[in-house]
């Protein structure tokens, strides 16, 4: 019903400007539908999860099903080069990957910058709270957000580890983060990551319908969550109003009320 009514809205403003109240009542039938889909995936997880552990060990047809599917999820059948031509060996697939992700992360173009940059945008924005000691509170409060389930990095530790052995391990974090904001410690011998390939296609067949994404130790993590979180609360005052979309704490409200501000100013 909320798909049909926001197409139903949808069809209307391709006709005519919607009224407020039509606006306003598509901005939140959209919001339930996304709380319905998150409803909808969190019971399906969780049904995949509880039959996994009930028939997970067993010789079912359930075990089979799941290990196929992984494996065909995970498994790069086949790869095309530039030129059209098609690699199933491991050797050629890994060599091309290896080819296509390197000269892709390791060329720096250096271009020539023709505008000034200081005479076109003025910013008077406090930068100093990107610079300030890491407090104890502000450490507790990123592990208190950080997610529970996402993949692990080297170390083989995920979200669920550092919430539920927080009070044993917090003074060893406490201290690292203190050693890296005064720059006496050497990340070199944990700063490693496995890097995965997230299909963007359904059916991939090149190297560009994969997108590289790095899994890093929770160490790692934790700092660099640390200096994201730090940036975001910022980061608004040094964008363009153009650019908002692609920040993920832009929410609704600050839409409407940019727009009315932008409708106002016009």
């Amino acid at each position: 019903m909320c798909n049909k009514v926001i197409f139903f809205l949808d069809a209307v403003e391709d006709c005519r400007p919607l009224f407020i109240p039509e606006w306003n009542c598509r901005v939140i039938i959209k919001k339930h539908l996304q709380t319905l889909l998150r409803y909808k995936n969190l019971y399906w997880k969780k049904r995949f999860t509880t039959n996994r552990i009930k028939l997970g060990d067993e010789c079912t047809k359930f075990f089979h099903a799941m290990a196929t599917v992984s494996y065909r999820r995970n498994a790069i059948t086949h790869l095309k080069d530039d030129h059209g031509n098609l690699l199933t060996d491991h050797a050629g697939k890994a060599a091309l990957l290896l080819v296509a992700f390197k000269e892709r992360m390791g060329v720096s173009l250096q271009p020539h910058m023709a505008f000034d940059l200081q005479s076109l945008i003025s910013l008077n924005v406090d930068l100093d709270c990107l610079i300030a000691p890491i407090t104890k509170e502000e450490i507790d409060n990123i592990i208190k957000i950080i997610p529970l389930d996402k993949a692990p990095g080297p170390d083989g530790f995920n979200g669920m580890f550092l919430k539920k052995c927080w009070p044993l391990i917090k003074e060893d974090f406490y201290k690292l983060c203190q050693d890296f904001f005064d720059g006496n410690v050497n990340l070199e011998s944990i700063n490693n990551s496995y890097i995965t390939l997230i299909p963007k296609v359904p059916t991939p067949e090149t190297v560009n319908d994969f997108r590289p994404i790095s899994l890093l130790n929770c160490s790692i993590k934790l700092l660099t969550k640390i200096l994201a979180e730090r940036l975001q609360k910022i980061i608004l005052l040094l964008l363009h109003a153009n650019q908002y979309g692609f920040i993920k704490s832009r929410t609704i409200q600050d839409c409407i009320a940019w727009c009315f501000e932008y409708i106002h100013q016009c």
